[in-house]
Protein backbone atom coordinates (compact mmCIF):
# COMPACT_ATOMS: atom_id res chain seq x y z
CA UNK A 1 0.00 0.00 0.00
CA UNK A 2 1.44 3.40 -0.96
CA UNK A 3 -0.78 6.19 0.34
CA UNK A 4 0.14 9.49 2.02
CA UNK A 5 -0.92 8.01 5.38
CA UNK A 6 1.18 4.89 4.83
CA UNK A 7 4.23 6.98 3.85
CA UNK A 8 3.67 9.23 6.89
CA UNK A 9 3.58 6.23 9.23
CA UNK A 10 6.76 4.84 7.67
CA UNK A 11 8.50 8.19 7.98
CA UNK A 12 7.45 8.53 11.65
CA UNK A 13 8.65 5.05 12.60
CA UNK A 14 11.96 5.52 10.83
CA UNK A 15 12.54 9.02 12.19
CA UNK A 16 12.00 7.71 15.73
CA UNK A 17 14.48 4.91 15.05
CA UNK A 18 17.02 7.35 13.64
CA UNK A 19 16.67 9.68 16.60
CA UNK A 20 17.70 6.75 18.84
CA UNK A 21 14.50 6.96 20.91
CA UNK A 22 14.74 3.22 21.06
CA UNK A 23 12.05 2.64 23.66
CA UNK A 24 9.47 4.30 21.36
CA UNK A 25 10.48 2.50 18.17
CA UNK A 26 8.13 -0.28 17.09
CA UNK A 27 10.68 -3.02 16.39
CA UNK A 28 9.43 -6.47 15.45
CA UNK A 29 10.56 -9.20 17.86
CA UNK A 30 12.41 -10.84 14.95
CA UNK A 31 14.10 -7.53 14.00
CA UNK A 32 17.52 -7.89 12.30
CA UNK A 33 20.16 -5.18 11.95
CA UNK A 34 23.40 -5.18 9.96
CA UNK A 35 26.20 -2.61 9.95
CA UNK A 36 29.94 -2.47 9.31
CA UNK A 37 30.75 -2.79 13.04
CA UNK A 38 27.89 -4.83 14.54
CA UNK A 39 25.06 -7.18 13.64
CA UNK A 40 21.96 -7.94 15.74
CA UNK A 41 19.33 -10.63 15.32
CA UNK A 42 16.75 -9.42 17.84
CA UNK A 43 15.15 -6.17 18.95
CA UNK A 44 16.48 -6.14 22.53
CA UNK A 45 20.13 -6.53 21.52
CA UNK A 46 19.72 -3.70 19.02
CA UNK A 47 18.08 -1.47 21.64
CA UNK A 48 20.96 -2.09 24.06
CA UNK A 49 23.48 -1.09 21.39
CA UNK A 50 21.46 2.00 20.43
CA UNK A 51 21.37 3.16 24.06
CA UNK A 52 25.17 2.91 24.21
CA UNK A 53 25.61 4.61 20.83
CA UNK A 54 23.28 7.40 21.93
CA UNK A 55 25.79 8.33 24.64
CA UNK A 56 28.59 9.04 22.16
CA UNK A 57 26.69 10.48 19.18
CA UNK A 58 27.00 14.26 19.49
CA UNK A 59 25.28 15.36 16.29
CA UNK A 60 22.76 13.60 14.09
CA UNK A 61 21.04 15.08 11.04
CA UNK A 62 18.77 13.29 8.59
CA UNK A 63 19.70 14.95 5.32
CA UNK A 64 17.18 13.13 3.11
CA UNK A 65 14.69 10.24 3.21
CA UNK A 66 13.42 8.15 0.33
CA UNK A 67 10.44 5.79 0.56
CA UNK A 68 9.82 2.86 -1.77
CA UNK A 69 6.92 0.68 -0.66
CA UNK A 70 7.77 -0.56 2.85
CA UNK A 71 11.44 0.46 2.60
CA UNK A 72 12.82 3.77 3.86
CA UNK A 73 16.35 4.90 3.04
CA UNK A 74 17.72 7.79 5.08
CA UNK A 75 20.92 9.71 4.31
CA UNK A 76 22.39 10.71 7.67
CA UNK A 77 25.24 12.99 8.76
CA UNK A 78 26.54 12.24 12.25
CA UNK A 79 29.38 13.03 14.60
CA UNK A 80 30.64 11.15 17.62
CA UNK A 81 32.55 11.94 20.80
CA UNK A 82 35.44 9.90 19.41
CA UNK A 83 38.50 11.04 17.43
CA UNK A 84 36.84 10.41 14.05
CA UNK A 85 35.74 12.71 11.25
CA UNK A 86 32.03 13.45 10.74
CA UNK A 87 30.38 10.50 8.96
CA UNK A 88 27.73 10.27 6.26
CA UNK A 89 25.78 7.03 6.09
CA UNK A 90 22.74 5.47 4.51
CA UNK A 91 20.30 3.56 6.67
CA UNK A 92 17.76 1.26 5.06
CA UNK A 93 14.79 0.25 7.22
CA UNK A 94 11.97 -2.11 6.26
CA UNK A 95 8.59 -1.63 7.94
CA UNK A 96 5.97 -4.39 7.91
CA UNK A 97 2.63 -4.16 9.72
CA UNK A 98 3.71 -1.01 11.55
CA UNK A 99 6.96 -2.52 12.91
CA UNK A 100 10.53 -2.17 11.70
CA UNK A 101 11.66 -5.68 10.75
CA UNK A 102 15.07 -5.05 9.20
CA UNK A 103 17.73 -2.38 9.26
CA UNK A 104 21.05 -1.88 7.56
CA UNK A 105 23.49 0.95 8.18
CA UNK A 106 25.99 1.54 5.36
CA UNK A 107 29.11 3.67 5.80
CA UNK A 108 32.92 3.54 5.69
CA UNK A 109 33.77 2.28 9.19
CA UNK A 110 37.55 2.11 8.91
CA UNK A 111 38.19 5.21 11.03
CA UNK A 112 35.55 4.22 13.61
CA UNK A 113 37.00 0.70 13.97
CA UNK A 114 40.46 2.17 14.58
CA UNK A 115 39.13 4.59 17.22
CA UNK A 116 37.19 1.81 18.96
CA UNK A 117 40.28 -0.44 18.97
CA UNK A 118 42.43 2.36 20.41
CA UNK A 119 39.86 2.98 23.16
CA UNK A 120 39.85 -0.71 24.21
Amino acid sequence: MDSPTHRGNLRKACTEALNIRVSAVPLAPHFRFRSPVADFDDAESYRAMAREAGRIVTSFTVRQQFIDGDTVCSIIDWEMALPVAPTTSAEVLVVENGQITRGELIYDAQELRAAMAAAS
